[in-house]
């Protein structure tokens, strides 16, 4: 489908000249007589490029232009002008326009500029889903494995203790070292890149995302998954085994239980099998000597959005050390949820790998939700469908 496009001009004989143009060529448009009228159609449609005239009555085009700026930022502006003014222009580039016409507007030139604008509209969008791609990979794929690998080394380490020889305790020191700079490294060049984006697109000098870039922020992004039919239960089970040995040298009391009917789930297994290995390392750093951790999974005829749906659910609870007090409950299945408002920043990784754990499972066809139980406890849901 071509673009749409919002022409605005006061002048009924331009707008409607322009607009028959522009639709003979397959664009779709609307147009508006003044700044207020644009407003209002800007704010009911999603246009891809607004065109609009600078001199207006009521409010004119570089106040609408602040406002688009402002307000819908994924809408290009082209301004138009019977005043061959440089100042005018540069001011309207600097405010967020992307183009500057003069008035009468060739035809064949307007056209030229816009098939532009869409090519350069279509490139930044093929870009910024390559970087959200790879900063997903990145995320999910390596800093959860890291992590992974870090929980592992300390465990190693704590178990063994003395009878680990100097030599290898500062292998271990080494390696462990190693795995936070990478980490560390990883989550810097996605902060560095997001940044350079923000430049690139002439966003405000003091945005809030220069002064606040967390990993968590990045999550926005796709992932690419290789959907198997997978057993859930021996999945589990693997999983479980694995942390045995974790839970017992801290002492923490584990309740497991299982769905004994065999279940079937289809899914990308390596990453619903790191989501459960992140939550778990979560509930097992945060539980202290003889406190409880939970989990288990059972087959349900309803998913967690209460719509029906053959499913499997998996329920975790474990001490709660970072969820506000003044917020018992927080819904991950809301869109416009923002971690960082519920949870204290001291727990990024937890953070981390509960954001992550919401886009695996929400891409997988699942849904997820998170609660701060009255005994100072978290509880996490997901569900899965059946295959």
């Amino acid at each position: 489908m071509k673009a749409s496009i919002l022409v605005v001009d006061d002048q009924s004989a331009i707008a409607l000249s322009i607009k028959k143009g522009l639709m003979d060529v397959g664009f779709e448009v609307d147009t508006a007589s003044n700044g207020e009228e644009a407003l209002v159609r800007i704010e009911k449609k999603n246009y891809d490029i607004a065109l609009l005239d600078i001199n207006m009555p009521i409010m004119n085009g570089i106040q609408v232009l602040e406002f688009i700026t402002a307000k819908h930022p994924y809408t290009d502006v082209m301004m138009m002008t019977a005043f061959d003014d440089f100042s005018l222009a540069s001011e309207c580039t600097e405010k967020g326009a992307k183009d500057f016409l003069l008035k009468p507007v060739d035809f064949t030139e307007l056209i030229s500029r816009i098939n532009t604008l869409l090519r350069i509209r279509d490139s930044e969008q093929r870009f910024s889903n390559l970087r959200n791609m790879w900063q997903s990979t990145v995320l999910f794929d390596v800093l959860g494995s890291l992590r992974t690998i870090q929980f592992a080394l300390s465990h190693t380490v704590d178990s063994l203790g003395s009878a680990i020889p100097n030599k290898d305790l500062a292998l271990l020191a080494q390696a462990r070292e190693l795995n936070n700079q990478i980490a560390h490294t990883l989550k810097e060049s996605i902060k560095i890149n997001e940044l350079a984006v923000c430049n690139r697109n002439h966003m405000c000098t003091d945005c809030a995302l220069k002064e606040h870039v967390k990993e968590y922020d990045q999550i926005d992004g796709f992932f690419l998954f290789r959907q198997v039919e997978t057993d859930f239960n021996s999945l589990v089970q693997k999983i479980v085994d694995r942390y045995d040995s974790y839970i017992q040298k801290k002492k923490i009391s584990f309740q497991f239980t299982s769905e004994k009917q065999p279940l079937r789930v289809k899914c990308d297994a390596e990453r619903v099998e790191q989501v459960i290995n992140n939550i778990l390392e979560t509930a097992i750093v945060v539980s202290n000597s003889g406190e409880k951790v939970s989990f288990g999974f059972s087959k349900s005829q309803h998913g967690l959005d209460t719509a029906p749906s053959n499913c499997v659910i998996c329920t975790f609870e474990y001490p709660n050390r970072s969820v506000s007090e003044t917020k018992l409950e927080f819904d991950t299945i809301e869109k416009d949820t923002r971690w960082k408002n519920v949870v204290s920043d001291e727990l990024q990784d937890e953070l981390l790998n509960l954001t992550i754990a919401r886009r695996v499972i929400e891409s997988q066809g699942g849904a997820i939700e998170v609660k701060a139980l009255e005994n100072k406890y978290i509880q996490l849901r997901f569900s899965l469908p059946l295959a």
